[in-house]
């Protein structure tokens, strides 16, 4: 299949260990787009992220990069600062004529997050018929619960279930980890079909162009505690009647390791949990 026009954008702040490969496997994986143009927003970084991107600039055709500078005295709260920063490729996508033949924009991480990522894995979103948005999946178990909202498998936002049960229930930190994110963590088989979601990212998404208009990423609620930034602009998309999906196919990367540890790891992957009941339909 021939695609054209899509933007590859991120934020990036000390990935100069990972930014080169990341960049080149997104490339390779996007072969057979016509037109593939590279935003990556970039801000406090004190490694040689800012080096590796000109780098990139001189060498790759279309890559674009935007620098903010020092932003964390600014913004010290981490999720409104990656809000910010994500905002300002929300806004280029709208404004700089760049951009304004784009048909799909890929939101990507890149922080070695890109590592299992295939062109038959993109193409694979397109087996799906009405999908505005496609999010990634893992080869092992999914760990972005933050970002995922589901009526089912995750309603709310699981960091503050874990703050309640240490601070209200008095659960100790280990216990309350394991009710609050282990428990919801599954096994996304690729087998599956892919399922409806009210948010979800993972490290990697795609987007219809037309979902990205007049909608915003938001790090902080209204009390000013962090919230997770793809949960708030998941809703506005949804809010506006498109449908975004967990496409099982679209794996990025393998588990990251510190979410399957000792013998958590070991159970889970004794039981390999299944959610077939769930998205069978």
């Amino acid at each position: 299949m021939n695609f054209n026009n899509i933007a590859v954008v991120g934020i990036a702040r000390n990935c100069g260990e990972f930014i080169i490969s990341e960049i080149e496997r997104l490339e390779k994986a996007l072969n057979n787009y016509n037109n593939v143009q590279f935003l990556i927003i970039e801000s406090d970084s004190n490694d040689n992220t800012l080096e590796k991107l000109e780098y990139l600039k001189n060498t790759i055709k279309n890559f674009h990069y935007i620098t903010l500078g020092e932003l964390e005295s600014l913004i010290p709260v981490r999720t409104e600062r990656l809000a910010f920063c994500r905002n300002k490729y929300l806004e280029e996508l709208e404004n700089n004529k760049l951009f304004q033949n784009t048909e799909y924009v890929l939101v990507s991480d890149l922080d070695g997050m890109n590592k299992l990522l295939t062109k038959e894995n993109i193409a694979s979103c397109w087996e799906i018929s009405d999908w505005d948005v496609c999010t990634a999946n893992q080869k092992g178990f999914y760990y972005d619960l933050w970002a995922l909202r589901h009526p089912l498998i995750s309603p709310n936002d699981c960091w503050k279930v874990y703050h309640f049960m240490v601070n209200e229930l008095g659960l100790k930190s280990k216990q309350a980890r394991r009710k609050a994110l282990k428990s919801r963590m599954f096994w996304f088989q690729k087998s599956l079909k892919p399922f409806e979601v009210d948010s979800a990212f993972s490290g990697l998404a795609i987007y219809k162009r037309h979902t990205l208009y007049d909608v915003r990423y938001i790090g902080v609620d209204d009390n000013g505690y962090e919230i997770c930034e793809h949960v708030a602009l998941n809703k506005q998309i949804k809010e506006k009647g498109f449908k975004i999906y967990i496409n099982p196919k679209l794996i990025n990367c393998y588990t990251p390791t510190q979410y399957v540890k000792s013998k958590f790891k070991k159970m889970l992957l004794g039981f390999r949990i299944r959610v077939y009941s769930l998205v069978k339909n």
